[in-house]
């Protein structure tokens, strides 16, 4: 099936999460690759969600896992036109899920049956995985990790615009419970507000952006924190006595959720914030691959021959799951057909170009690794 069409079919399936759907999405990949050879699992995750693992079995060598997510965000806003029934203009395909990551998905797909429809011989194993829950709590991946033999290497199709990423930041999001006395309001304003206090640890999270940006990496920006949510309404007349904030702290991988506590108390210390509470709301790692990895060097070399552009490894602006890829010891790199900066926003799209350059792009790097003799 061509991928566009295969990405019009993925769009009009909903699997925004919450709740997540992706059980329908799943088993009606798994109708269309198995009349092609691949060997389907439907791996159920309770309810309606699922994972598809379609493998194509050439024997004996190494294992290339081509990986996506098959849940979207919620399409919230005013949109043109559905968000559930793609749309083309000049070039770009409109829908909730082209970008981040339908389009990827239905460009590995098409990359794979290609190969399935080879007459030579294949060396080891292609692997579709395409999970659910990634834009929540990462149950798919973490269940089809605990259950599954691990590949050898991986493509994550994360909108990169084609580049090969070979590094994310990890983000730990911390609730700021800041406690004051409540007051009429009134009366005078006291230091010891909760709201006066929250002000204070505001610009407290500023001065703790100026230490971070000294922090380097050598693909990655600088750590950062902003302040995504600040609530404390009581009622019209009464300053609150507890004000919360919640922090998004993007983080360089190594720092585990420790560090990350121990950085914020001593920027909040040293603000002369007392009588807060830290509560951690989610946490999930970095991720990074070398960039002198062998496999990060094969798909720059691909990418190069394929649009006559020397390329460098690039950082993949947002998280993802490479995270819990390398750490399983799989040589994760992040490569895919959009713009993150589409991913999540109203009237959401990706450029039919580049979808379809993905195939070629994916096909080669499937060529390499398990068709030529000489990779390994």
């Amino acid at each position: 099936m061509d991928c566009i069409e295969l990405l019009r079919e993925l769009i009009g399936l909903d699997t925004v999460n919450p709740p997540g759907n992706e059980k329908p999405a799943a088993r009606y990949l798994a109708g269309i690759l198995e009349p092609m050879g691949f060997k389907c699992e439907v791996q159920d995750l309770g309810g309606s969600r699922a994972n598809l693992i379609a493998v194509l079995d050439g024997g004996a060598g190494p294992e290339l896992m081509l990986n996506g997510h098959l849940d979207v965000v919620p399409a919230v806003g005013e949109w043109d036109s559905s968000p559930f029934s793609m749309e083309e203009k000049d070039g770009k395909l409109y829908g909730r899920g082209t970008c981040d990551m339908k389009g990827g998905i239905a460009a590995m797909c098409e990359a794979a049956m290609r190969c399935a429809a080879r007459k030579e011989p294949m060396k080891g194993k292609l692997k579709l995985l395409f999970v659910a829950d990634e834009e929540c709590s990462n149950l798919g991946t973490l269940s089809y990790l605990k259950t599954h033999e691990r590949s050898d290497y991986a493509i994550i199709g994360e909108p990169t615009r084609l580049e090969v990423a070979v590094a994310h930041r990890g983000v730990s999001r911390d609730y700021i419970d800041v406690k004051g006395a409540p007051r009429h309001a009134a009366l005078p304003a006291g230091e010891e507000d909760a709201v006066m206090k929250a002000c204070r640890a505001v610009r407290a999270v500023k001065d703790m952006n100026e230490t971070l940006r000294h922090i380097t990496h050598p693909v990655l920006p600088p750590p950062s924190i902003a302040v995504t949510m600040m609530e404390g309404y009581e009622k019209d007349n009464v300053v609150p006595g507890n004000v919360r904030l919640l922090l998004d702290f993007r983080i360089h991988p190594g720092m585990d959720h420790e560090q990350v506590g121990q950085f914020l108390d001593k920027g909040f210390e040293q603000a002369g914030i007392e009588g807060f509470q830290r509560t951690l709301h989610f946490y999930m790692p970095g991720g990074e691959i070398p960039q002198d990895d062998r496999f990060v060097k094969l798909c720059l070399e691909e990418r190069e021959h394929l649009f006559g552009i020397k390329s460098e490894p690039q950082p993949f602006d947002a998280s993802c799951e490479q995270c819990f890829l390398t750490k399983e010891g799989i040589q994760t790199v992040i490569c895919g057909p959009g713009d993150i900066a589409q991913a999540h926003t109203v009237g959401e799209f990706t450029w039919e170009k580049q979808v379809r350059d993905a195939v070629s792009l994916y096909e080669r790097i499937i060529d390499r690794v398990l068709y030529k003799t000489n990779y390994i």
